[in-house]
């Protein structure tokens, strides 16, 4: 039985420190710095993992049998050649073969000699330089930093404004370091993500896997380590997947060889399938991350000999993977990749049932919060993406904290098209079209509609819901009046203020908050709003009458979500709603009515 020290805090250590802890050949796993969902299965060792000379000098004390480095910074300051010299067994690449991802010019020099497809490109120090050069070709233009930069020196710049941006911030700035960028031609066509264990010039590939860089719905906003990912990728074939290995991973692989640099880890290919074929967007010397969260759960095999091996310089075993579809999705911090905060709580429901990979969380005396941009990812197997995706959604609802963000379509290159409906673009052109009828409307009744809503208490969640409210009321141009009540108030006097709403003529509509404090009863409440004025319809009339179908409606949350949806020609067969609310009253009559009849 061996003892194993995983470098590395993120969510690729939590995946890989997983996999081993599913390995027969291990008894005992440290990670250092690693995190609070990383602490179930190893123990946590308090250095960091950028001080090589502290964790060489660790794991000589507590006699390693085989160290696993997750992240690219400690490769490239060298940490696999310091833990040669002790003697240790290491799994990562040295620190001259790190160049294929710290180094881009390096790499595509090596993608040169051996004859890989890849961008044509040149290289920039000088600001004024890149803007001549970036100015007198075809827009967009593919900028990138050269060294490294957690996944986030990359910029696709569709406007030379945006480009100008991206260089002052990379050249003149330096955001990022002192190193120069190189600009790439833009290609085109679906990425994908190949990574091999390599030892030399021997190689072993994994599944193909698809990751989403943007931070949000629709690929948009800007760059970030990843925000979710799937396996398999049903648009690269065999033949694809044949191509990339022999004709992209083989000869770069041959060629670090031939330079003196072999390859002793992981080789991550970037790919893209452009109309001209498959090229190479980017390499990377390590897991991918979030790739390894969706990948290495389909190992069937045990991956201590894997990684053994390619650390020894031992022939390569072969790998057992399970076929099934697997989806992840990361639960990031609000304002990343830019400025976010940490130490948000997070409260995960007992039912929770997915497999859960932290990758900024610590463990205070408060609980679980948040400690990092990229929080956890949320991951699902299942026999189709299209069901993995369903799950992960239902197990994200159990996740709560008021300072997370998610994209709701990871996956949507592979899943059927139009499975997804566009939320956003919808909820625009209500904006739109209610901004409009609430002019006419005051025209006619020389007053503006107006929206009561009653908050008891100090609950955040409650008072950020509330707040959402009134801003859509400030978009849409009607009145909006918030009454506060102290949570200690008495269900009397509640009920007084929403009969006196109820006869307020200037009132056209309440909305009482929930939950409410447990001294009093809800049900007498919802009971008491007319039900003209029920903005959420939480009224029993409305919730009796949709379920038996009754055509004489008092207009309602699910009725009036399916009024929109044919208002606006949205064609719901075969596509995916996630309904946020209370299941009984919104959630389940909505799924009734989207049923076939």
């Amino acid at each position: 039985m061996n003892t194993v020290l995983v470098i590395g805090s993120g969510g690729r250590c939590h995946a890989i420190v997983d996999a081993l802890h599913r390995s027969p050949s291990v008894s005992k796993i440290y990670c250092a710095e690693g995190n609070a969902g990383i602490s179930e299965y190893a123990e946590l060792v308090p250095v960091c993992s950028t001080d090589i000379i502290a964790l060489r000098d660790w794991a000589l004390a507590h006699e390693i049998d085989l160290t696993v480095v997750g992240p690219e910074v400690p490769l490239a300051m060298g940490i696999v050649d310091e833990f040669r010299k002790a003697g240790l067994p290491i799994f990562g690449h040295t620190q001259a073969a790190t160049q294929i991802e710290s180094n881009k010019a390096f790499a595509k020099r090596i993608m040169q000699k051996a004859g890989v497809p890849t961008a044509a490109y040149q290289a920039f120090d000088n600001y004024e330089e890149a803007v001549s050069f970036v100015s007198s070709r075809p827009l967009p233009a593919v900028i990138k930093y050269e060294g490294l930069a957690a996944g986030k020196g990359v910029v696709i710049a569709e406007t030379l404004t945006e480009a100008k941006e991206a260089l002052r911030e990379m050249l003149v700035d330096k955001s990022f370091g002192d190193d120069s960028v190189i600009i790439e031609d833009f290609l085109t066509g679906p990425e994908f993500s190949l990574m091999c264990f390599v030892n030399g010039d021997e190689l072993v590939p994994m599944p193909i896997a698809q990751d989403h860089k943007r931070a949000f719905d629709g690929d948009k906003g800007p760059n970030t380590g990843g925000m979710g990912a799937y396996t398999p990728v049903p648009f690269i074939t065999k033949e694809d997947e044949r191509y990339a290995l022999d004709k992209i991973m083989q000869p770069v692989a041959a060629e670090m060889l031939r330079e003196g640099m072999p390859l002793t880890g992981v080789l991550y290919g970037g790919l893209i399938k452009t109309p001209d074929g498959i090229k190479v967007i980017e390499f990377n010397a390590r897991f991918g991350d979030p790739e390894t969260e969706v990948v290495l759960p389909l190992l069937q095999s045990d991956i201590y000999p894997m990684l053994h091996a390619v650390a020894t310089g031992d022939n390569l075993p072969q790998l057992q993977w399970e076929q099934q579809a697997v989806l992840g999705v990361v639960l990031a911090s609000k304002g990343y990749p830019s400025h976010y905060a940490k130490g948000a709580t997070i409260h995960i429901d007992s039912d929770f049932n997915a497999l859960l990979y932290h990758m900024g969380t610590k463990q205070t005396e408060q609980g679980l919060v948040t400690n990092g941009g990229r929080v956890m990812m949320v991951i699902e197997k299942a026999p189709t993406l299209e069901l993995a995706h369903e799950r992960v959604e239902e197990q994200i609802l159990k996740i709560h904290c008021d300072n997370l963000f998610f994209r709701h379509d990871i996956g949507h290159h592979a899943l059927p098209a139009a499975t997804i409906i566009d939320g956003k673009t919808i909820a625009e052109k209500i904006r739109k079209d209610i901004r409009h009828e609430v002019e006419e409307i005051a025209q006619q009744h020389l007053r503006l509609p107006s929206l009561a809503v009653i908050l008891v208490g100090d609950d955040a969640a409650s008072r950020t819901y509330v707040r959402g409210k009134v801003k859509a009321c400030e978009q849409t141009g009607i009145q909006s009046h918030l009454i506060s009540l102290p949570a200690t108030v008495s269900e009397e006097e509640l009920l007084r203020h929403v009969e006196a709403l109820n006869n307020d003529f200037r009132i056209d509509g309440i909305l009482v908050q929930l939950p409410l404090p447990k001294h009093i009863n809800t049900d007498n409440v919802i009971k008491a709003i007319a039900p003209e004025k029920d903005v959420d319809a939480f009224h029993p009339i409305n919730v009796a009458n949709l379920w038996n179908a009754s055509t004489d409606l008092v207009p309602c949350t699910p009725k009036g979500i399916m009024y929109l949806l044919e208002q606006y020609g949205i064609d719901v067969d075969g596509k995916i709603a996630v309904v946020v609310g209370r299941s009984n009253i919104v959630g389940k009559p909505i799924a009734k009515l989207l049923m076939p009849q």
